[in-house]
């Protein structure tokens, strides 16, 4: 959450001419409506369903740029599908910097708590151990502009799908 996900892939798919693809907008036009609203009307367990069916549909695509949620690596069924889609990175930031961008919109529903700030951190805590686990690489792009950090992350995925083609 925050880490310029979209705003990273959409300038990789540029570079690539890769359709660029967000798990959060296929939900919302799978579902017709908001994630706020499916969050509030459905709740989480249920967003999850919906995000488990659209990473499936995502499966067999080729030539796609595709950014999740956060949470989509929840689920050890999804870890396996995103692995079966292509190489996983992990964009990742200095938590400060994360919960400043993540705060920016209010549309955050995780975050819609008395304490946004520890929502974040518990969330943060315990997801950094699943996306150590299930990324090919991680970057960093706290420093980075969305421009550079699209050019590294590029770099680092042509660099791991070379190691898995060998």
């Amino acid at each position: 959450m925050g880490c310029g996900k979209s705003s990273v892939g959409r300038r990789v798919s540029g570079l690539t001419g890769h359709r660029f693809l967000d798990t959060d907008e296929m939900i919302v036009q799978a579902e017709g409506r908001s994630i706020s609203e499916i969050f509030a009307t459905n709740g989480e367990a249920y967003f999850r369903e919906v995000e488990q069916r659209v990473l499936l549909d995502a499966v067999g695509l080729c030539g796609i740029i595709l950014s999740t949620g956060g949470g989509a690596v929840l689920r050890p069924e999804n870890r396996a599908t995103l692995h079966r889609i292509g190489v996983v990175a992990w964009l990742d930031a200095d938590p400060d910097i994360l919960f400043e961008r993540a705060s920016r919109s209010g549309k955050r529903p995780l975050l819609q708590t008395d304490n946004p700030r520890q929502a974040f951190d518990d969330l943060l805590a315990a997801r950094r151990e699943i996306y150590t686990e299930t990324a090919d690489f991680r970057l960093d792009s706290t420093a980075l502009g969305h421009d550079e950090a699209a050019q590294m992350l590029l770099d680092e995925a042509m660099r791991c799908r070379r190691r898995f083609e060998c």
